[in-house]
C-alpha cells in the first residue's frame, strides 16, 4: 500500500507542474517552448509578473501623488490650529494654572500644611489664599511658599488660623 501523504504530495507537484505549463506564452511560441525546464518556466513567469507589477505601479503612481498632495494641503490647513494649541499648552504650563499647581505641590510636601484646607486661586499672577491654617507659623509658611513660587506677582492672604 502506498502512503496517502506521498500520493497527495505527488498530486500537488503534478498540479503545480500543470499550472506552470499553462502560463501565458506569446502566440506562435508554444512549439518552441514545449521542452522548457520547470526552472525556465518559473523564470519566465517571474519576469512576466515583474513586468505586470511595474505596469500596475505606473498606473497607481498618479493616484498616490494626488493623495500625497492632498495630505500636504490638509497639513497646511491644520498648521495654524496646531500652533494655537501649542501656544495654549505653553500658556497653561507657565500661566495661572501652573502657578496654582506649583503652590499646591509645595503645600503637599509640607507636613504642617493641608492642601485640602487651603484654597489657592490665581488670576494674572495674583494668588489668593483662602481657608484655614493649623497655626500662625503654618499660615506664614503658606504665604511664604506662595510668594516664592515662580510667576507670582502678589499674594493675598485670606487665611484664618484654626482656633483651639
Amino acid at each position: 500500500m502506498s502512503n496517502p501523504f506521498h500520493a497527495r504530495a505527488a498530486l500537488g507537484l503534478a498540479l503545480a507542474a500543470l499550472a506552470l505549463a499553462a502560463c501565458e506564452r506569446p502566440a506562435g511560441d508554444t512549439a518552441a517552448r514545449t521542452g522548457d525546464t520547470v526552472g525556465q518556466k518559473v523564470d519566465r513567469t517571474l519576469a512576466t509578473t515583474k513586468e505586470e507589477l511595474a505596469k500596475a505601479g505606473e498606473q497607481v503612481k498618479p493616484t498616490l501623488e494626488r493623495a500625497g498632495e492632498s495630505i500636504e494641503r490638509g497639513a497646511e490647513k491644520l498648521k495654524p490650529t496646531l500652533e494655537r494649541a501649542g501656544e495654549k499648552m505653553k500658556e497653561a504650563m507657565t500661566g495661572d494654572p501652573a502657578i496654582t499647581a506649583s503652590i499646591k505641590a509645595s503645600y503637599l510636601k509640607d507636613p504642617d500644611l493641608s492642601v485640602l484646607k487651603i484654597d489657592v486661586d490665581t488670576k494674572d499672577g495674583v494668588v489668593t489664599l483662602n481657608g484655614v491654617a493649623e497655626s500662625p507659623s503654618a499660615k506664614m509658611r503658606a504665604v511664604k511658599l506662595a510668594e516664592a513660587t515662580k510667576g507670582v506677582k502678589e499674594v493675598r492672604d485670606h487665611l484664618s488660623v484654626k482656633q483651639g
